[in-house]
Parts: structure tokens; C-alpha cells; sequence
């Protein structure tokens, strides 16, 4: 059965090639300037996509330096804070 079924389809996919003729050249150009077309568009995308991702790790770069410079100073916050709170408990004292 399925041998029959692939013999069919075969022929009528035979049957369509030939009804349908071959590409003239005026069809073939058309082709190749669509494939151009769509080849520049493609070259365009990945320089996008390469720019893109240059600027994302520039970000990247700047926000993790945006984080150190924070976790320093947070650090420095910290140790003010102690020594407030010793200078307080210093003051209370007397």
C-alpha cells in the first residue's frame, strides 16, 4: 500500500513539474536579486546583532564597575557607622 501511495505521488508531483514549465531568465534574475536582497538583509542583521552585543558588554563592564564603586562605598558607610556608634557609646559612657 504504501509503495502504491508513493508511486502517486510521485507521479502527479511529475505531472506538476511538467505543467508548471521551466523558470525563464527573466525569473532567474528575479531569483538572484531576491537572494541578494535577502543576503543584505542578513548581512545587515548580524552587524545589528555584533552591535548589539558590543553594547551590551560595554553595560556590562560599566555596571559592574557601578557595583564595586558601590560596594565600596557601602563598605566605607559601614565602618562610619561603627566608629558613630563607638563615639555614642563612648559619649554615654562618661
Amino acid at each position: 500500500m504504501m509503495k502504491s501511495t508513493l508511486t502517486k505521488l510521485a507521479a502527479v508531483a511529475l505531472t506538476l513539474g511538467l505543467v508548471t514549465g521551466c523558470a525563464t531568465t527573466d525569473q532567474l534574475t528575479q531569483m538572484q536579486a531576491d537572494i541578494t536582497k535577502a543576503q543584505e538583509t542578513a548581512d545587515s542583521a548580524m552587524a545589528a546583532a555584533n552591535s548589539a552585543g558590543s553594547a551590551a558588554s560595554a553595560a556590562e563592564r560599566k555596571a559592574s564597575a557601578a557595583m564595586s564603586a558601590a560596594n565600596v562605598a557601602q563598605s566605607s558607610a559601614d565602618e562610619c557607622a561603627e566608629k558613630c556608634e563607638r563615639m555614642m557609646q563612648k559619649s554615654m559612657a562618661k
